[in-house]
């Protein structure tokens, strides 16, 4: 038998549970509460100090998750809920909406990217506490797969941060979509250069700086015609020192929304873990961007993105 581990808050307070949920002890599962037997908040408390997982039977997860769905903005803006369990339950279903791109791009699984984005959104509206937690975020998912996740979370936050009261001038959801959207491309490179734990050739260098170009056919092939997406995935590695890729183009000309996608792509990068380095701390990634690479980002975007982090970053 098959258990998959489901977040504490699809079992709601003083309400019955839709399906049998289970305990792992060692290498055991162990019923916990039988379908029907009713999710108290002592039961809450036990969990939340103790740390204690819940699974359920793996034939019961999509059921699971269409009950999470339900209540997902209920959860996300609720003060009593965990800013750890809120910051998971984002991540769990980003990756999700994410793999699923990656494996096949099509207005279906772009519209449940569009979903999580918009839940993404309302997070970080309702409780900016949750940065933390979510850079925090250590999972065993592909590099690849969780720095999409990461940065579209960053971009987002940094997106929300900075236009602030002309929140309304923007499709921040569609942009938060396009955030996670920005490495698509990738998904054209060779897994054999991607997983090198070594240094890359310079040909190998020239396939990795196509993904760009790649990403933005994918865009067009699925026909995804988002601004904010084309925008994104086109130009999030353009640099305002002309160094960047596929076009080298001038700060001036570099979107707005790219250049945000450029300070988030970059600072995930140097704190994620690469088959090839070690990853930085938070303060060590913005120390080195400060000190190696600032003439290569827009400095009122990147001073907002220190403030975003907050001082113990």
């Amino acid at each position: 038998m098959i258990f998959k581990e489901i977040p504490h808050p699809t079992i709601r307070m003083d309400q019955k549970c839709s399906r049998d949920l289970y305990v792992r002890i060692k290498d055991d599962y162990r019923l916990f509460a039988a379908r029907g037997a009713v999710f108290t908040h002592d039961h809450a408390r036990l969990f939340s100090t103790n740390n204690i997982r819940l699974y359920i039977q793996a034939e019961d997860l999509e059921a699971a998750e269409a009950y999470l769905n339900t209540y997902l903005h209920e959860i996300l803006v609720d003060p009593a809920v965990n800013p750890k369990v809120k910051s998971d339950i984002i991540y769990t279903t980003s990756m999700k909406s994410i793999r699923q791109i990656y494996q096949g791009m099509n207005m279906r699984n772009i519209a449940e990217l569009e979903s999580s984005s918009e839940s993404t959104v309302k997070l970080i509206l309702s409780d900016k506490r949750v940065m933390n937690n979510l850079i925090e975020i250590t999972s065993h998912d592909h590099f690849t797969y969780k720095h999409s996740v990461k940065v579209g979370i960053f971009g987002t936050a940094l997106a929300i941060n900075l236009f602030q009261d002309k929140l309304h001038e923007h499709d921040i959801a569609k942009l938060s979509t396009a955030f996670f959207l920005h490495d698509i491309g990738m998904s054209k490179v060779p897994a054999k250069i991607l997983d090198k734990k070594g240094p890359l050739t310079r040909e190998e260098w020239d396939i990795v700086r196509k993904h760009p170009i790649w990403g933005h056919e994918k865009l067009m092939k699925a026909q995804y015609s988002s601004d904010e997406a084309a925008a994104i995935v086109l130009y999030h590695h353009e640099r305002c020192d002309r160094k960047g890729y596929p076009f080298k183009r001038l700060k001036s000309s570099i979107p707005l929304y790219s250049r945000i996608c450029a300070i988030a792509d970059t600072f995930e990068a140097l704190i994620s873990t690469r088959p090839f380095r070690n990853p930085k701390t938070p303060f060590e990634a913005i120390k080195i961007m400060q000190q190696e690479m600032a003439r290569e980002f827009d400095p009122q975007l990147f001073k907002a993105f220190i403030m975003l982090l907050g001082p113990g970053k």
